[in-house]
């Protein structure tokens, strides 16, 4: 099996997973097929599961994708979204832009330069989804503008760091757990926005809808996948007591996320 097929089999299954908790330890083994044997992932996918068992995500749970799927039936509510992601899609790749020009380990900055050239293209692939789901849903004049949202980069690019950006240092072992979070955080929301848009999308544009998905959705998994490589060699090995700070720094940035999603799902719920 060539790693095209891998990969493929790792979208397959999580598009098939019910909507249920448990998808966040699926989505960071998912991210690892074709890299390696779990077992070369171990202290990583123990953080990971240390992390859920204490502090359940409420993205990972039926409420959450209830409350989606009520809020995204609103088309548009969803075209929103769209341009929203668009927008946080540009910022993180301007701030993981800044973190690649102050790496000082050239595999961490190449891989890093990477993810932002990724997120530049991401910007970009969501106002895509948004022309072909909702034709006409903003003036010309308005999207013409909503393209500055994407910085653009590109890989011929040299890196370097945006001016006054608090990102502008040195990247640490916190900045990949967070990363990770984030990228396992985007998956589930990928999967749930998958279903919305198809329910919105004209029939005749699906195809390329669908074509759009699959490369974000790989790119998530790989941004999972990677950032697992660098907790898993950063975080301390085969040494106790690292293995212990990683699991303690990724229970508690996990907890962070779970706040900052309760928030917006109070916010989703009462605006």
């Amino acid at each position: 099996m060539d790693d095209h097929d891998i990969r493929q089999g790792a979208i397959d299954t999580l598009l098939h997973a019910p909507a249920e908790r448990g998808r966040v330890g699926l989505v960071a083994r998912a991210s690892l097929a074709g890299r390696t044997s779990d077992s070369a992932f171990s202290h990583y996918l123990a953080a990971v599961d240390a992390a859920v068992d204490a502090h359940p995500p409420p993205f990972d749970a039926p409420r959450y994708s209830a409350i989606y799927e009520h809020a995204s039936s609103d088309a548009q509510w969803l075209a929103i979204s769209l341009m929203t992601n668009a927008e946080r899609e540009g910022d993180g790749a301007k701030r993981l832009w800044s973190l690649a020009a102050c790496a000082t380990d050239p595999a961490q900055r190449a891989l890093l330069k990477k993810h932002a050239v990724d997120e530049s293209r991401h910007a970009l692939a969501y106002l895509t989804l948004l022309d072909l789901v909702f034709p006409g849903a903003v003036t010309p004049e308005f999207r013409a503008e909503l393209d500055t949202l994407s910085p653009k980069f590109s890989m011929k690019q040299e890196v370097a760091a945006i001016p006054d950006s608090p990102y502008a240092r040195l990247p640490e072992l916190d900045d990949y757990v967070q990363m990770n979070i984030a990228e396992i955080r985007t998956t589930l929301h990928h999967l749930m926005q998958r279903h919305a848009l198809q329910a919105h999308c004209p029939d005749a544009q699906w195809p390329r809808v669908q074509r759009v998905l699959d490369s974000l959705l790989l790119d998530e998994l790989d941004h999972v996948g990677y950032t697992a490589e660098l907790i898993e060699s950063l975080g301390g090995g085969d040494d106790a007591a690292g293995t212990d700070r990683t699991r303690a720094l990724y229970t508690k940035r996990l907890d962070d996320f779970n706040a900052i999603t309760r928030d917006e799902l109070e916010r989703l719920v009462f605006d």
